[in-house]
């Protein structure tokens, strides 16, 4: 066999080997599909200031009514939603606002469970001692119709069956997990979960109360 035959037939051999080993790779893992969604009332218990938080630093608030997941879990009123900073910064010279944008990863429930989550904030609204009168009542943030005896203070939907489950206490303004955006409070802005002021900080205070938009992986 002469030079290029031996050429040739190498080509040859080697080329369904390297085919072999292309088509026995592992696939990626599939990401986890989130077993519930929906959105509940939280209430901010330390400061959230974006002129001293930074990325990465951890975020804890707790819920602002109980109410049951889908399957039942019951997630009683002041059980801890914890999250981190994805985003902060104070406004200075050449920069248009100031921004703080919190992720949420973790929902504690009763009996010590812990569940994973991916969750951003939907609405805000100021501390209850703050709200003005003529909002007492009434539903914001394009939720439409006031509070009875049976509004809801989360709902959490199950995405395979549609049904939901939630609580039947009568919850304050800020509990109707419809609201999106910031109600009655002056120089904020939310959009996508970002939260930005013209202001030289993005500031909430304790006992500012949000809803927070969540999906569940158990």
């Amino acid at each position: 066999m002469n030079r290029f035959g031996i050429v040739v037939l190498g080509a040859a051999l080697a080329a369904p080997f390297c085919y072999g080993q292309a088509s026995t790779s592992a696939p990626a893992p599939a990401a986890p599909a989130a077993v519930a969604h929906g959105a509940f009332p939280v209430k901010v218990t330390k400061t959230l200031d974006s002129s001293k938080l930074k990325e990465g630093d951890t975020v804890e608030v707790e819920t602002a009514g109980s109410f049951k997941l889908a399957d039942g879990t019951l997630v009683p009123k002041g059980s801890k939603l914890t999250g981190h900073v994805t985003a902060a910064k104070a406004r200075s010279k050449g920069d248009p606002d100031s921004e703080l944008t919190v992720t949420f990863d973790k929902l504690n429930v009763a009996n010590g469970k812990q569940l994973s989550v991916k969750g951003m904030v939907q609405a805000v609204f100021p501390p209850a001692e703050e709200v003005e009168p003529q909002m007492a009542g009434k539903a914001t943030g394009g939720a439409g119709g006031g509070y009875g005896a049976s509004a809801t203070v989360g709902t959490v939907t199950d995405p395979k069956t549609g049904s939901n489950t939630q609580s039947s206490l009568a919850p304050e303004p800020a509990a109707d997990p419809k609201s999106v955006g910031v109600q009655g409070m002056h120089g904020l802005e939310l959009t996508d979960g970002v939260l930005t002021s013209k202001g030289k900080n993005v500031k909430l205070s304790d006992g500012v109360r949000m809803i927070v938009h969540v999906d569940i992986f158990g």
